[in-house]
């Protein structure tokens, strides 16, 4: 396949179509961050542009440079599951949503880019309700043989109609940290307008805007997170649709670090809480329309690559050893644009077995079993995880073995 197939540039905003665009901060060229690979691909490696763009009209900010989401996500090596903190995740969210929905063994709930099915073992630990995903990537099977109903598609309308016709409306359907990943964005919410019931909620997790840029936490910029969402531009595109979010949260923990949680229903169906406006009023007040609140995100990402490559030296100067802990797809972002190869860091350990045998992309840095990390023991691991830092500190063996961790962000330290 050609390069030029692999990847399309967008000139205009996939929320409001305007082209009054500002590149905020360009990242390179980078491999997708989830295409682990054995050395014998590294030949035939692809990489493509990473930058984000702000809209000056609705305040979106996102890539315009769209990699092919069946060369993304065909051979997929990510797995929700092997995250013990996502899968407590998620499991405290379920039982809320019992309570708070009434859920039971009449309604249905949907999970759109379920994956292996996190989202749905969770509903199935609480409680009895209809489980169907939507997962087009290679997992989805890991999801069917759990014994959920799942349709191996990309979620358009047609996917919503089929999924209607074969188990009626949906009372809660989902897209956890995937409704940022979708390109054609307004396709994907006609489907999910046709797809709940009257008084359906859809329920939306993604990484929090303010907190990217506040925290320096560049790494959570990747091919597959085509946006960067703050309230503002949310509750204006789904104008479009007759459906309004009437109830926020924002969250500490998310699948990739801070994040928001949005609950969507059809306008007029639920009451809009004072959340909503309580947010809509912090984000004005904090910029997020205004370019130069931006203007300065970029050298901060410069500062943190110095401070990070110079701690790192400092240490192998001293004859320390250097690990990494976690293979995470926002790692590879952190390890190729501060360029930190197998040179610098020697070994990633990974509970995910289908990536332990790999390298990871660009910086093609081995992938090991946590067990076989334990066993070489490098003094410092470089936590590409740092979502999980908590737990990690906490739970770790490698912690209460006497390792220490190197936490990249939002300022390099050394923990505990």
């Amino acid at each position: 396949m050609k390069e030029l197939e692999l990847c399309k540039r967008n000139n205009s905003c996939r929320y409001c179509s305007s082209k009054n665009l500002e590149s905020i901060l360009f990242l390179g060229e980078h491999p997708p961050s989830n295409s682990f690979l054995k050395e014998e691909d590294i030949p035939k490696e692809r990489s493509f542009p990473l930058e984000i763009y702000f809209c000056n009209d609705c305040a979106l900010v996102q890539l315009l440079d769209v990699v092919s989401p069946e060369h993304m996500f065909g051979d997929y090596l990510y797995l929700s599951s092997t995250s013990r903190a996502l899968k407590e995740h998620y499991a405290h969210l379920v039982t809320r949503l019992f309570k708070d929905f009434e859920l039971g063994s009449n309604k249905k709930v949907c999970d759109i880019g379920c994956n292996d099915g996190i989202l749905l073992d969770a509903y199935a630990s609480v409680g009895d309700v209809i489980r169907i995903g939507v997962e087009p990537s290679s997992v989805h099977d890991v999801a069917e043989k759990k014994g959920h109903k799942i349709y191996s598609n990309f979620f358009t309308p047609e996917v919503a109609k089929k999924i209607v016709a074969d188990h009626g409306k949906i009372d809660i359907a989902s897209a956890m940290n995937i409704y940022p990943h979708v390109d054609d964005i307004s396709e994907f919410t006609k489907g999910v307008k046709q797809l709940i019931a009257e008084k359906g909620t859809f329920i939306v997790e993604a990484s929090y805007l303010i907190d990217l840029i506040e925290k320096k936490l560049f790494d959570t910029i990747y091919h597959e997170h085509l946006c960067y969402l703050s309230l503002t531009p949310v509750v204006n595109f789904l104008k479009k649709f007759d459906l309004e979010v009437f109830h926020v949260e924002r969250l500490s923990f998310g699948a990739s670090g801070p994040a928001l949680r949005f609950f969507i229903g059809h306008k007029g169906a639920h009451e809009i809480q004072s959340s909503v406006g309580d947010l809509l009023t912090f984000e004005e007040g904090w910029g997020v329309k205004d370019m130069q609140t931006y203007k300065n995100f970029g050298n901060q990402v410069d500062r943190a690559k110095i401070e990070l490559n110079a701690l790192m030296s400092t240490l192998c100067e001293e004859g320390k050893s250097i690990g990494g802990y976690g293979a995470p797809a926002k790692g590879n972002t952190l390890l190729n644009y501060f360029e930190i190869d197998d040179k610098k860091v020697s070994c990633i350990a990974e509970t995910n077995e289908l990536k332990q045998g790999m390298l990871t992309p660009g910086s093609h840095i081995p992938i090991i079993s946590e067990e076989e990390f334990l066993k070489r023991k490098p003094d410092y691991a470089l936590l590409l995880t740092w979502n999980y830092l908590d737990f990690f500190l906490e739970k770790s063996e490698y912690i209460k073995n006497g390792g220490k961790f190197i936490v990249p962000l939002p300022e390099p330290r050394i923990l505990p």
